[in-house]
């Protein structure tokens, strides 16, 4: 690739197609990032770090349904603007991309072979193929049914509904369409058998199943990246972002409200009290729960181990900064440490810190009680329905004040 120094020896006209190949690539890059879910303040950090060493001067603004670039400047700017929509988590890719954008931004490659890689990335199968993802969301939901205090016989009841969840996100990722009903689905059906399920087996909660079920699909990540975008002045994108997590959270309460509305009417359900699994079950539903959101996330397979434990890193923390600032402050401690760690990750293997922070944010994330909020305020209940939501937002803004800490006493060095 030619050095922007020697563009005096170029001819006109070849040094204008090298700038608009280097632009192509730029613009392939950032739509790919946008795909696989980078938040706001990284993609336009990460694509302003990449057109600078590119020398190509670019005005960047994200949301998560557009990419504006300016190329140029001030006075003579050429604008593109794309239209996105349809994020996915794969966090495999999203490591492909990161790697690629370091070759071509250190000039070992040139910017029209990235494009085309760009392109080969994101028409590859993702790492894990559909029915060990389906698969994952039945372990997701028999091991989320532990942290809820779920007794040994709820496990396999849990693990089902979880499938079941699964097999339908699965289905559902085929259609533009479909996608946009799952939440509303899903959570009916899983609803509806949660009731049914504890109507047969006696001793078994409907809203733990519920929850347990609905974990993958919980708007917790969403409402966590929209608090960051918002604290790090991405008002925009932080603003439309808390918007589209509350609208999940609704048509999940609504589906669920309705499910468990029909459910009852057709079933005779008394729920008993239990005796919960000893504490020790927890460590162990941390360790299966962390490497079932690997496949999940479609996180590379040499990232399992480091995403495990910043899992139990994350989940030590929260408990020790529950003993000392209480349940809604507490996950501050956690989050702290698992920044920490994180940011460790990428300073010494060179690699994108969201690969090991996704799934370990999941697991903190406290969509399971802003679903619970809405919840009460469907049924009337409106004064929990408010502490429970307020709750919510105040654990969401502690999760993103200990990773901005973290970045301050350890720095990632890098954007992604």
């Amino acid at each position: 690739m030619i050095s922007p120094s020697h563009s005096g020896d170029l001819p006109a006209q070849e040094w204008a197609v090298l700038e608009r190949e280097r632009i192509r690539f730029v613009l392939g890059l950032g739509r790919a990032l946008h795909r696989y879910g980078t938040p706001a303040h990284r993609l336009e950090e990460a694509l302003a770090i990449v057109c600078r060493r590119l020398s190509l001067t670019a005005q960047i603004v994200s949301t998560p349904t557009s990419l504006t670039v300016g190329f140029g400047e001030a006075a003579e700017l050429r604008t593109a603007m794309m239209r996105l929509s349809g994020e996915e988590l794969d966090l495999g890719k999203l490591a492909a991309l990161d790697a690629l954008a370091d070759a071509v931004a250190d000039r070992e490659l040139a910017p029209a072979d990235g494009l085309a890689k760009i392109q080969a990335i994101e028409s590859a199968p993702p790492t894990w193929r559909p029915r060990w993802t389906m698969l994952m969301h039945a372990v997701t939901g028999a091991a989320f049914s532990v942290f809820f205090g779920a007794p040994l016989r709820l496990l396999p009841v849990a693990g089902v509904l979880g499938l079941t969840v699964g097999v339908m996100a699965a289905l559902a990722g085929r259609r533009a369409s479909t996608a946009r009903a799952l939440p509303l689905v899903a959570a009916f059906v899983a609803a509806f058998a949660a009731v049914a399920a504890a109507a047969l087996v006696p001793g078994v909660s409907p809203s733990v199943l519920t929850i347990s079920a609905l974990i993958p699909i919980l708007p917790g990540l969403t409402l966590t990246v929209a608090m960051t975008e918002l604290a790090t002045r991405n008002l925009v994108s932080g603003t439309a972002r808390m918007m589209s997590a509350i609208i999940v959270l609704l048509e999940l309460a609504l589906g669920v409200a309705v499910g468990e509305r029909v459910a009852f009417r057709l079933f005779d359900v008394a729920e008993v009290v239990v005796p919960s699994l000893p504490a020790w079950t927890q460590w162990v539903a941390v360790a299966v729960s962390s490497a079932a959101l690997t496949v999940v996330c479609q996180a590379e397979k040499k990232a399992l181990p480091w995403i495990v434990g910043a899992c139990v890193v994350g989940y030590v923390g929260t408990r020790y900064g529950t003993v000392a600032l209480g349940p809604e402050l507490g996950v501050l401690g956690g989050s702290f440490a698992l920044g920490v760690f994180i940011n460790l990750y990428a300073r010494v293997l060179d690699r994108p810190q969201q690969v090991v922070q996704v799934p370990a944010v999941i697991m903190l994330v406290p969509g399971s009680m802003g679903l619970r909020g809405i919840r009460s305020l469907l049924e009337r209940d409106t004064l929990t329905g408010v502490e429970t939501t307020f709750a919510t937002l105040v654990v969401a803004m502690a999760i993103v004040a200990g990773l901005l800490m973290a970045n301050a006493v350890v720095s990632p060095r890098r954007t992604l």
